[in-house]
């Protein structure tokens, strides 16, 4: 079966759930829906089919039917069967397209800045498993007992129970091997240790670490869905962001410390990932109040 793609925000948008159950003889009437119909058997056997393809899901399965295709029974339930239904939908655009390997890199597009949210892709395969069937059926559970609830706390929680449950699904069905977590482990730890040097390269970490530098790169990219480089950006910033709130040092000797050797592209970097300057990051934390004109002028103004 193919895999769903979308991209979020704007998130998917829970509509109505419920858990059904089959009796032996009795099967899924065939209908033709403009939304999503999300379906976890917990006991039991379905037979189901989408347009001409018919699916079997068994116990501890899923199945996404789409919008615009006819499905229903194809089969009467040999076994009683219970299951949980969940109808969504979603605001923006998506794709149904033939999924290879999946890594966080394709799920990661754009990273978060100070005033711009990430942005990501869903990739959700529209039949499988969970890893865990008892954390899978808890997620349902925690979705469908506040369907009747006229509370409308309960159905904002509805919907953020709804996407825990997605997210769940998405780390299920993305395979990170051993190997490449136990080398992403490996760059991050000589990251942070060695996210002050201004002569950093993937290159020399690299030959310190004994592995080829795409290697490192692509293995990286599978886990947290960064390059080197874009992670010791990330770190060295995260850093920078903790100094100047906390330290009361000027531009340059922070820049200095985390591993910029130019004041001026720490500051663009700073600027493009936070969307802030870092001076401005600093009066908005407010732990700074008063900072030098000269460093405005000459730092900041180098910015517009």
């Amino acid at each position: 079966m193919d895999t769903l793609l979308c991209k979020i925000p704007p998130l998917p948008i829970f509509i109505k759930g419920g858990i059904a159950t089959f009796r032996v003889g009795e099967k899924h009437f065939q209908r033709v829906f403009h939304i999503f119909d999300l379906i976890y058997v917990v006991e039991g056997k379905l037979y189901m089919k989408e347009d001409d393809v018919e699916y079997e899901i068994t116990k501890g399965m899923y199945i996404i039917l789409a919008p615009g295709k006819k499905h229903g029974g194809y089969m009467a339930c040999d076994v009683p069967t219970k299951y949980y239904w969940i109808h969504f939908d979603l605001p923006g655009k998506y794709n149904l397209i033939t999924a290879n390997e999946l890594d966080w890199s394709k799920v990661l597009v754009r990273d978060n800045t100070f005033t711009e949210a990430a942005q990501f892709k869903l990739h959700l395969p529209r039949m499988g498993s969970f890893h865990s069937t008892e954390r899978a059926e808890e997620g349902f559970i925690k979705v469908v007992s506040l369907d009747d609830s006229n509370d409308p706390a309960d159905k904002i929680k509805q919907q953020l129970f709804f996407n825990d449950l997605l997210i769940q699904l998405q780390q299920d069905v993305i395979e990170v091997p051993t190997s490449a977590r136990t080398v992403s482990d490996e760059i991050i730890n000589y990251i942070h240790k060695h996210y002050k040097d201004h002569e950093f390269t993937v290159k020399k970490m690299a030959k310190e670490l004994l592995y080829h530098p795409d290697y490192l790169t692509r293995s990286l990219k599978k886990v947290i869905g960064m390059t080197p480089v874009q992670y010791l950006n990330y770190y060295r910033l995260s850093v920078a962001k903790r100094k100047l709130v906390n330290e009361h040092k000027d531009l340059i000797t922070i820049a200095n410390e985390c591993g910029f050797s130019d004041v001026s592209y720490f500051s663009r970097t700073f600027k493009k990932r936070e969307g802030t300057t870092p001076g401005e990051y600093r009066r908005m934390r407010g732990s700074y109040a008063k900072q030098s004109p000269s460093e405005n002028n000459v730092l900041e103004g180098k910015m517009e």
